[in-house]
């Protein structure tokens, strides 16, 4: 049997696409998935695009994102989405065919010896769980098998072969191929429930956190039992902004540096956190880390033992290291009955009601669009039909902030946020669960980074709706300018030398449908019309290219200082502690 028809044998048992780029260094693992009529191959006009369509693909239902790319060019692009999938904890597989390996070096003061080589299991070993050269085509089967175990193993994430041309054509006996035998887990006891017990007894202002660390370990369910059964509030991530309707009495909104008022006013007046898989890193924080949820005592749950040895200046009163599936499974089972939260409950729902993020006065504005009125719009003319994926920057803010969620699933590159993510993300999306409406909403800077996957979004003619918010520029930089370098402009809009193109006239090139929305009297009608399209369709949404993100936090602000600040006296009385 040839090397790579094993590999796509393999592949057609954990999916059923692959995202692809071309070269002559992969075309016969290319030639083999291209037989499979189990395997649909996609094509990217770039490897980014196949990247992050993979990275996106693997966010549905535990399903394995697959690329396969040629070495030198092709792998450096592969590199982004691999970076998404590695810092959102993601198991993605990637291939990159590598020369023929004879023409290997061996001595690594060489710069070069085959056309494209290049060292890929070095450059990629910082974003991936596993990488690997195959110098031996009997080992095939037990590298596949490791990659397999390793990418959803602990804590998920991608794993990488790189794949010589001649062992890709290379003759195997499968019947005389050995496997991989995952080692045995040691089972740690970890003692913790009176603890846990006690600090939950003595709260009177709870507060539970939900990480992403619950959609890798797939226990919604366990938590909104844990939940039911406590009566304890939360506070969702962006991450986990989709597990609760945006109304649930016992929502207290996101939080972080740019997040709600309410959210961070709860985090500060609580007296106990309970993080369910959320690193508690400085977007959510702040950098003045010593006085967030300064009289709270803190528990954090974490697969991840290195997360308990980071040196941020976070004081954790207790450290569980154990996957959430294993905890609810022993902790649920003892919960006690719930307590009577009442009067917390109605603290922070009080200033949830008294500064929302949408404000009334925002509907009045007559020129151009509101982003968050846009992105409220959007959110309640969608609903457990649908797939949101925002882009990064302030049209991921935005986002976050306005969106209100009621079954919608809500997701994109959270961490490594590149621009350019949620368009391609669109493709991995819709292959992924064809039943859904998959919408992405994207900046008119963000959009240029990908804008060549609108070719392979046409060609296939999936009906995906792609939001441009246009700004005219990058906005939040514009903002980051204003704040720290007296709005000096370099290199954000066309007066400081950043090209901007037409989106309308390059979407129609791509032979897409297109619609503008000027302002917030076609916006009702045109949002409309785009959601209901069956094909591809862009729309571009004029905003003000000085449009702020409201509210904001400066850096070294507590979280619930946020700009635009309010007075002391407003603060202080917002404050509980």
């Amino acid at each position: 049997m040839k090397l790579s028809d094993y590999i796509a044998h393999f592949l057609s048992k954990i999916t059923d696409c692959v995202f692809v780029g071309q070269g002559g260094n992969i075309i016969h693992v290319l030639d083999s998935l291209g037989k499979r009529k189990d395997i649909k191959v996609i094509p990217s006009q770039n490897e980014q695009g196949a990247s992050i369509a993979a990275d996106a693909y693997s966010r549905f239902n535990n399903k394995i994102g697959v690329t396969a790319a040629t070495s030198g060019p092709g792998m450096i692009n592969l590199m982004q989405g691999m970076a998404c999938s590695f810092f959102d904890s993601i198991p993605t597989f990637h291939f990159s065919g590598a020369v023929v390996t004879g023409q290997l070096r061996k001595n690594k003061n060489i710069r070069q010896i085959g056309f494209q080589e290049m060292e890929v299991v070095d450059l990629v070993k910082p974003i991936t769980k596993y990488a690997v050269l195959l110098k031996d085509k009997n080992l095939i089967r037990y590298e596949l098998e490791k990659m397999l175990y390793y990418a959803k193993e602990g804590r998920p994430g991608p794993v990488l072969m790189d794949l010589p041309d001649d062992l890709q054509r290379a003759e195997i006996d499968p019947k005389k191929i050995k496997g991989f035998k995952p080692p045995k887990n040691k089972q740690i006891k970890v003692n913790f429930e009176k603890k846990l017990f006690s600090l939950i007894d003595r709260s009177e202002k709870p507060l539970i956190v939900l990480g992403h660390g619950i959609n890798l370990s797939n226990t919604k369910k366990q938590v909104k039992q844990f939940i039911k059964k406590t009566g304890i509030p939360f506070s969702p991530s962006w991450a986990t902004i989709d597990l609760f309707n945006y109304n649930h009495k016992l929502n207290a909104g996101t939080f972080g540096v740019a997040a709600t008022r309410y959210g961070n006013f709860a985090i500060q007046n609580s007296d106990l956190l309970i993080s369910f898989g959320c690193r508690l890193n400085t977007q959510i924080t702040g950098s003045n880390i010593k006085s967030f949820a300064p009289k709270a005592k803190k528990i954090i749950i974490d697969i991840d033992k290195n997360e308990f040895t980071k040196n941020n200046g976070l004081k954790i009163d207790l450290k569980i290291n154990m996957d959430l599936k294993s905890f609810f499974k022993k902790i649920n089972p003892h919960l006690k009955n719930k307590k009577n939260y009442d009067k917390w409950i109605h603290n922070f729902t009080k200033l949830k009601n008294k500064y929302p993020i949408t404000k009334k006065s925002y509907f009045n504005q007559k020129k151009n669009n509101n982003p968050y009125v846009f992105m409220k719009k959007l959110s309640d003319k969608t609903g457990r039909k649908d797939v949101l994926i925002p882009d990064a920057s302030a049209n991921l803010i935005w986002a976050m902030q306005a969106l209100e969620p009621k079954g919608q699933k809500i997701f994109t590159a959270l961490n490594h946020s590149p621009m350019g993510y949620s368009m391609p993300a669109t493709i991995g999306a819709h292959l992924a669960d064809k039943s859904k409406n998959v919408i992405c909403t994207i900046g008119d800077g963000s959009m240029q980074m990908n804008i060549q996957e609108l070719a392979t979004i046409a060609h296939f003619k999936f009906p995906v709706k792609i939001f441009v918010l246009n700004n005219n520029g990058y906005g939040l930089i514009k903002l980051t300018q204003d704040m720290w370098l007296g709005s000096r402009r370099v290199g954000v809009d066309k007066n400081s030398d950043l090209a901007m193109p037409d989106i309308i006239r390059i979407s129609k090139a791509y032979d897409i449908e297109t619609v503008k929305i000027n302002n917030h009297n076609e916006i009702d009608k045109k949002i409309d019309y785009v959601l209901k399209s069956k094909k591809p369709i862009l729309c571009e949404v004029m905003i003000n290219e000085n449009q702020k993100v409201i509210p904001k936090l400066e850096f070294g602000r507590a979280i619930h200082d946020l700009s635009p600040r309010l007075s002391k006296e407003e603060l202080v009385s917002n404050l509980v502690l």
